[in-house]
């Protein structure tokens, strides 16, 4: 009778560690099951993402249309065929969508995988959770993003500075000030890697040891302008160089405008710095208002043309850029903190802390500070220099200074 119950124990056991086991491997099919399923649906998106001048507008109509990506592969060409003729007023559709038609096989999809591999590229689409998040409220979100180096940090603030391509000195030192702030704050700077301010302010940030990431008008592979070659190959290393175009897609005018809410999407700030009427930072100021995000932007003279459209938006609202320190306090809680700890690491000769300790958040010309410290002329423009150097103290205007 004992020996009958023991081994019915033992078959009861043998049972369930055979349903235990049997349950995860249905878990485990189940799991490739969907990771072959997003996998699918993700190569849908690519494929649907790289269809030559299949823009946003007419690619949001085919999926309200059709549904997901996978609905329009598998679209009759017929129904394709039918939807470009019911759109007239998007210029081109009926070309679009028979390229659309052409790339409908494994095959095609399988080259267009292989291409963006060869070339370094990453691709993730909308639906992907990898997706950046203040993107994913947009509206109107790109429906997926190739990539060169990484997104941005989901973690932490990240500023967009914009501005005129033919800045001024005064543009560029600005922006080097905003940029350097923001890279020692941690957060990220986000700009279209253009001449003028948007190299200026992207080069900073990486020489002062943060991150920053490109938005294009072209596809990411082809770097535009080409003398910033050297910037966009560093920011695939230490940021991303990112566009929501296809590879081998030229730059070309009316790219601009569309990647530029992207630039003030991905930020949580948009900085303008110089800024004629109509400039393509304007219009990045005005979807950056759309979607619900600040802007700030740097005051100049009434008669500057490069500051009437900065001084427009002020007029209109928005924030005032004073100095890049008094906007960081603004936009990282813990940046004044940041400063003292590192001010508290830095070794300062005698004459340097005689300096520093002179200095207030008010400024002092050279002669008061000639007058507190008994210091010569020669001595205390070194000490200046010295503390400028080390991010202790700033000139505000001329001879007049501020610790920071």
């Amino acid at each position: 009778m004992e020996r009958n119950q023991k081994k019915t124990e033992c078959q009861k056991k043998a049972g369930d560690a055979i349903e235990v086991s049997m349950e995860r491997e249905v878990d485990q099919n189940k799991k490739k099951e969907q990771e072959a399923t997003a996998c699918t649906e993700e190569r849908y998106w690519e494929w649907l993402c790289s269809v030559p001048r299949l823009y946003y507008p007419l690619r949001a109509l085919l999926l309200e249309q059709f549904g997901g990506p996978g609905n329009i592969y598998d679209a009759s060409e017929k129904a394709l065929r039918c939807f470009a003729e019911s759109v007239p007023s998007m210029t081109g559709a009926g070309n679009v969508i028979a390229q659309l038609i052409k790339l409908r096989s494994p095959e095609q999809i399988a080259q267009l995988v292989h291409k963006r591999e060869a070339l370094g590229i990453k691709f993730i689409s909308r639906e992907h959770t990898d997706y950046p998040k203040r993107l994913r409220t947009l509206q109107d979100a790109p429906h997926g993003l190739f990539y060169r180096g990484e997104l941005p940090d989901e973690e932490h603030p990240a500023v967009a500075i914009v501005g005129s391509r033919v800045c001024t000195h005064y543009g560029r030192q600005i922006a080097e000030q905003l940029a350097e702030q923001i890279a020692f704050a941690g957060g990220t700077v986000i700009s279209g890697a253009a001449y003028g301010v948007d190299g200026a302010a992207q080069w900073k940030a990486l020489e002062a040891g943060g991150t920053s990431c490109a938005i294009v008008g072209s596809s990411v592979e082809i770097y535009y302008p080409k003398k910033h070659s050297g910037l966009f190959q560093r920011l695939e290393q230490e940021g991303g160089v990112i566009s929501e175009f296809p590879p081998g897609t030229q730059p070309i005018r009316t790219h601009f405008p569309m990647r530029n809410r992207i630039i003030s999407g991905l930020s949580d700030v948009v900085v303008v710095v110089e800024a004629r009427y109509g400039s393509g930072s304007l219009i990045t100021a005005d979807y950056a208002l759309e979607q619900g995000r600040s802007v700030m932007a740097v005051p100049g003279r009434l008669d500057d043309e490069l500051s009437r459209g900065c001084n427009a938006l002020i007029a209109q609202g928005a924030g005032v850029i004073l100095s890049a320190e008094s906007f960081c306090e603004q936009i990282f809680p813990d940046y004044r903190q940041q400063k003292k700890r590192k001010a508290l690491h830095i070794t300062l000769a005698p004459s340097e802390k005689l300096v520093y300790s002179s200095l207030g958040l008010h400024s002092k010309s050279l002669w008061e500070l000639l007058e507190c410290t008994s210091l010569s002329p020669a001595e205390l423009s070194g000490c200046l220099l010295s503390l400028e150097q080390k991010g202790l103290a700033r000139e505000v205007e001329r001879n007049y200074y501020v610790k920071v």
